[in-house]
């Protein structure tokens, strides 16, 4: 992202591998309700040098100047460390505040209602015709195929 929005990455001149200190600015959606420093897993050689225009900090570390970067109006966000790892402290919660308070999601959807309106529309779409499905025995064809049946009969 930070490549393709005129931002700069670089080689970093030493590697961060583990966990490790990130401070961050908790004003940040992102990052609402965690505490100012927060242990990360990071996992990288190389690091944002210069932010694309129209971003700014939200997180560092001593070796890497720019470990999340934000830019709120176009909601476009990127951190250089994994919060969907264990080793990364409040992952989780940094994750449930990208769905919630940056995409905007509200946590009302149920797979019941997934399965009821695809079937739905698979319903539509047949109509009286006839319909094929291959399955392999992998999840997707699987699942596919479980929907269909439950669409036709």
């Amino acid at each position: 992202m930070t490549n393709l929005l005129g931002g700069v990455v670089e080689r970093a001149n030493k590697r961060e591998y583990g966990t490790t200190k990130v401070y961050i600015d908790n004003k940040s959606k992102l990052f609402k309700g965690l505490l100012d420093e927060n242990d990360c897993l990071m996992s990288h050689t190389d690091k944002v040098t210069i932010l694309p225009t129209g971003f700014r900090n939200i997180g560092y570390t001593d070796n890497c100047q720019n470990a999340g970067m934000e830019n709120e109006e176009k909601r476009l966000y990127g951190i250089q460390f994994h919060p969907e790892v264990n080793h990364t402290n409040r992952g989780t919660e940094i994750i449930r505040n990208f769905v919630y308070n940056v995409c905007n999601c509200h946590g009302n959807w149920k797979m019941s209602s997934f399965v009821e309106n695809t079937i739905e529309k698979l319903r539509e779409k047949i109509g009286s015709g006839k319909a094929l499905c291959a399955l392999s025995g992998g999840v997707d064809s699987s699942v596919a195929s479980c929907l269909l049946s439950k669409a036709i009969r």
